[in-house]
């Protein structure tokens, strides 16, 4: 099984045709893609659940799903893995520090691993405000919600993936988590996309 989370995080997953998730669908895996707190659609209070709350609760909602599916699907509920991409990568890269009762193997594609360097990042840029409102600057959270500096725990196979041209996330992010785990050993693969960008537009890379 696979729980899907996706970016943002203040988006959402449709009903609709999603080419990301229909592959792993056609290769035999139950794909579950929940839209946990902080997630568009459902309200107000909903989406603010987001706000400086990155590995809080909207974590705790993804173990959540990957425990409904073990239950309601007939999925093993030792072969539940989870992957995402931007946030979602971010998510996973979490989960292989603090959920890994949870889930067996995690997979990021342009994900988060440093909140400290996005807010540094943007103090150079006019959404400045925007950025600390919702990931805040209380220097001790970034540090505890960031899985860079928690790579010596983690402890499931870990692949990382990201786009060299990713304007959105920097690339440093996937390099930095893929440093920090090859120095303590762990299992983990990285590879980088040439002139690969945040979406996967590049039909070679996909």
């Amino acid at each position: 099984g696979l729980v899907i989370p996706h970016g943002g995080p203040m988006a959402r997953s449709y009903g609709g045709f999603d080419w990301f998730s229909q592959f792993f669908a056609s290769r035999g895996y139950t794909v579950i893609e929940p839209n946990f707190r902080g997630s568009s659609g459902y309200g107000f209070e909903f989406e603010m659940a987001s706000i400086q709350k990155w590995g809080g609760a909207m974590q705790d909602d993804l173990a959540d799903a990957a425990k409904w599916l073990a239950k309601s699907d007939s999925v093993d509920e030792d072969k539940i893995c989870i992957l995402g991409a931007s946030y979602g990568g971010y998510a996973a890269m979490m989960a292989a520090v603090r959920q890994q009762d949870v889930f067996r193997c995690a997979a990021s594609f342009a994900g988060v691993s440093d909140l400290e360097y996005i807010v540094r990042k943007a103090r150079r840029f006019t959404n400045y405000k925007v950025v600390k409102k919702q990931i805040g600057d209380d220097s001790d959270i970034l540090v505890q919600n960031s899985p860079v500096n928690f790579a010596k725990e983690v402890n499931i196979p870990l692949l990382l993936i990201h786009g060299d041209k990713d304007r959105v996330v920097d690339v440093y992010h996937s390099r930095e988590m893929f440093d920090e785990l090859e120095g303590f050993d762990k299992q983990v693969e990285y590879l980088e996309l040439e002139n690969g960008n945040h979406h996967l537009e590049i039909e070679q890379n996909r």
